[in-house]
């Protein structure tokens, strides 16, 4: 094609020479229209292979067709093509506030095989996290390297030869029981619990914290399905997380509504702690509720997590696996 556009032009030039005297002004014209008709031509065809063209061909508008274009990876528009069908979820889907567009594939897939009517934003918080796929054989090494910040569940395990450096002991004033912990995590609750005392009277406790390998094998088979993690799955394993309860309600079944169970829920970012399964996002993490559960984070972290009402799995999707860095 570029090679006759190439001789066109040649020719125009030709016939344009001072010596070519017959040459007209109508003539001229009519070969710059025969060019730009070839040109446009030559364009259209092209337009009618792109991406584009063919999501636009799937009954989205053009500006709808040069948005997802505009986003998504040449691979997704492929899989959105392949669809062969107009998804109405494909366009609001990507104004998600956690939006990872190589989701995006997976994000319509689970839409369409669950036939489901909840909200994008489940959608979007269930696939990040990996709801949309087997769990065991999509589970992965923790990454330990992320130290604080590891992420340990049913997707992201830990070997039973690992164990915490920097464990500390909690003295009996702040515990049972002998517990140990990550020392930052000792020495947060440490600052916590007294400020609960002030403001509220009540004591908290420190009822489980750092589990081995070996001891979660025990905890998994005392424990109701739900209430506890399978060997390699649970956080106590690193270090990071702690049971608590109170020294005026030793029962953790009533610690929800306790006076120092809702302080510690509203406070507990600002020591560096989150609620790692909260109520009502029980289906994101695969555990039940679990008021007295609590993981440090880091101060920073806790707060954006307490701030826009997201679990641990979801954040770490998107603020440290996913596009937006912390």
């Amino acid at each position: 094609m570029e090679l006759k556009l190439e001789l066109i032009k040649r020719l125009i030039a030709k016939w344009a020479d001072r010596d070519n005297r017959w040459l007209s002004m109508p003539c001229t014209l009519a070969a710059l229209f025969v060019l730009l008709v070839m040109v446009k031509s030559c364009q259209g065809i092209a337009y009618n292979f792109t991406n584009e063209c063919k999501i636009y061909k799937l009954g989205y508008t053009i500006d709808e067709a040069r948005t997802l274009v505009a986003t998504l990876s040449e691979a997704q528009e492929d899989t959105l093509i392949a669809h062969q069908e107009h998804d109405t979820i494909a366009i609001p889907m990507l104004g998600m506030r956690y939006f990872i567009a190589d989701n995006f594939s997976r994000y319509l897939a689970f839409h369409k095989k669950n036939s489901t009517s909840a909200p994008l934003d489940v959608i979007v918080a269930l696939v990040n996290v990996g709801y949309d796929r087997d769990r065991g054989s999509s589970a992965v090494p923790c990454d330990t390297s992320k130290g604080q910040l590891m992420l340990v569940n049913g997707r992201h395990y830990l070997d039973e030869n690992y164990k915490p450096e920097n464990l500390a002991t909690f003295s009996m004033d702040y515990c049972y029981e002998n517990q140990r912990a990550q020392s930052v995590v000792v020495d947060a609750f440490m600052v916590m619990q007294q400020a609960c005392k002030e403001q509220t009277d009540a004591q908290l406790m420190v009822n489980s914290a750092y589990r081995s390998y070996q001891d979660q094998i025990g905890t998994y088979k005392r424990n109701p399905k739900g209430y506890a993690a399978r060997a390699g799955s649970s956080e106590h394993q690193t270090g990071y997380a702690i049971d608590v309860t109170s020294r005026q309600h030793p029962m953790r079944w009533p610690f929800d509504t306790s006076v120092e169970g809702v302080w510690m829920r509203e406070h507990c970012h600002d020591y560096g702690f989150i609620l790692r399964y909260p109520k009502k996002q029980s289906q994101i993490f695969g555990f039940a509720y679990e008021p007295w559960h609590l993981r440090y984070v880091g101060k920073d972290v806790a707060k954006r997590i307490h701030d826009e009402d997201i679990t641990f799995d979801e954040y770490y999707a998107y603020y440290i696996e996913g596009p937006t860095p912390r």
